[in-house]
């Protein structure tokens, strides 16, 4: 089979850090773009850009492009339903109090998005990759904090985010590229488009 990623995986010998992701569509990606710039004005974190708008179903690590390649063959084989999804609460890694990732989660699409990140688990342990040792919670990020106390206007703005929902078909094998402005991710594409039952 032809290999169409040759300007994003390139033919030298480097590592690939990559990740599985399902990505946000633009309509919900602007109304979370304009809540985070409200945000922004109440404390200075590393909050994540538009582009960086994603739900993480599995962190690939360093991989070389051999691995790679053998993960968007896997990848295109994996079949499922589309179903809702909606982010309608915030919250924090380890917790609120000290706080390293502030996230936007939500009840619909759980337990689906939990079923999608079982399967990419196990297409991912069939192509000899170690399986993740965290439990899968399903969350966008919204900013990463050196776990310093949040300031009261922001803890209640955090109260009150906009509910964001839309229909998840795709995922996507996404590569990341870390620059001193930030992580920079691209798509890899899927060596074939993949079927959604």
């Amino acid at each position: 089979m032809e290999k169409d990623s040759s300007s994003i995986i390139e033919s030298d010998h480097s590592l690939i850090r990559a990740f599985v992701a399902v990505p946000i569509p633009e309509v919900a990606a602007q109304e979370l773009e304009r809540y985070l710039n409200s945000l922004k004005r109440m404390a200075c974190l590393h909050w994540v850009t538009s582009a960086q708008f994603h739900i993480t179903l599995r962190f690939l690590g360093e991989q070389t492009q051999e691995i790679i390649e053998q993960a968007r063959d896997a990848l295109s084989h994996l079949q499922f339903s589309p179903f809702e999804i909606e982010l309608s609460y915030a919250g924090a890694f380890p917790n609120m109090r000290c706080p390293r990732i502030l996230w936007l989660s939500g009840n619909q699409g759980k337990r689906e998005l939990t079923s999608l990140a079982e399967a990419v688990n196990k297409s991912m342990d069939e192509i000899g990759l170690p399986s993740e040792k965290r439990a899968f919670k399903p969350h966008l990020t919204l900013a990463r904090t050196k776990g310093t106390p949040l300031p009261p206007q922001l803890l209640m703005a955090l109260k009150k985010p906009p509910t964001l929902s839309w229909c998840c078909d795709s995922f996507d094998l996404m590569r990341s590229r870390l620059t001193p402005r930030g992580a920079l991710y691209s798509k890899i594409p899927l060596s074939e488009e993949y079927d959604v039952g």
